[in-house]
């Protein structure tokens, strides 16, 4: 399990693993291919990541195109009759998974291994969360929407904001991150705070302890419980997803792979200091 703290990593090539502060982690990679994978998302019941990563289209300089991963046999498959499918969202109480693209929502099904058409035909989903309800972000107008009672409407509290990344966390603090930077939103006062007005946001993703991190374009963040600070607990450049696995394993992709950490009681022997390279 990683530590908040910030550090500076280095990996040992013999077995693979690397210090975060006092602990050893080794990592795993669980996929590796053209396109960088974005919105990483894993369905807890399955261990599978759902994910979306960006091709090379005939007609188009870049589209993106929806993906899975199981974690544990490492076979993966694209997702079909999704045109620009970048977004992913799960509900993990009652295994539902969404899916967008150019053309609207979906609603993935793990038997069957289809996607059928969910709502909002025509709409350019740019991305997707799920925390009691439904929400999506609209492209290119960045703006929020929230599914009531099988409808969806813009999100009044945020009708004069542009967002391009939102979370409502299991604890009830929402937060939101825009080219502006990171917030918090305070439902109750109405209030918004700047948390960072310098990352790069890629991906908000909560541990199963309720921990909150940012996966920015510098590295990976944790919010501290008092939603005041960030603390930096992986210091890689070019990161863009990160999900945790159903054992709190932490996730993350970089530019054309996805891995996986995992926490070892002990590193390699370190006396032959030539093993060890830059994370």
């Amino acid at each position: 399990m990683l530590v908040p703290i910030k550090f500076s990593s280095s990996i040992e090539k013999p077995c693979n693993r690397f210090k975060i502060g006092d602990n050893y982690f080794e990592k795993e990679l669980i996929w590796t291919g053209i396109g960088r994978p974005y919105n990483l998302n894993a369905h807890r019941r399955s261990n599978t990541i759902f994910f979306s990563y960006s091709t090379v289209d005939r007609f188009e300089d870049v589209d993106f195109q929806l993906a899975y991963v199981d974690i544990d046999s490492k076979l993966s498959q694209n997702i079909a009759g999704i045109r620009g499918g970048c977004a992913v969202a799960i509900n993990q109480k009652n295994d539902d998974i969404y899916l967008g693209g150019m053309e609207g929502i979906y609603r993935y099904n793990m038997i069957t291994k289809i996607a059928d058409f969910y709502s909002e035909a025509g709409k350019n989903i740019w991305s997707l969360s799920y925390n009691r309800n439904l929400f999506y972000i609209s492209y290119p107008d960045q703006r929020l929407f929230i599914e009531v009672n099988g409808k969806f409407a813009v999100v009044k509290e945020f009708k004069y904001f542009e967002v391009d990344h939102f979370h409502v966390s299991n604890n009830g603090w929402i937060y939101f991150a825009n080219s502006s930077g990171l917030f918090t939103y305070d439902n109750y006062k109405m209030k918004v705070s700047v948390l960072n007005n310098l990352l790069t946001v890629r991906q908000m993703a909560e541990d199963a302890e309720g921990n909150m991190y940012i996966c920015a374009a510098s590295g990976v963040y944790v919010i501290t419980k008092d939603n005041k600070t960030l603390k930096q607990v992986i210091d890689l450049k070019n990161l863009h997803g990160l999900t945790f696995d159903r054992e709190n394993n932490i996730i993350f992709s970089d530019e054309a792979n996805i891995i996986r950490l995992q926490y070892r009681v002990n590193g390699c022997d370190e006396s032959n200091k030539s093993w060890l390279t830059q994370f």
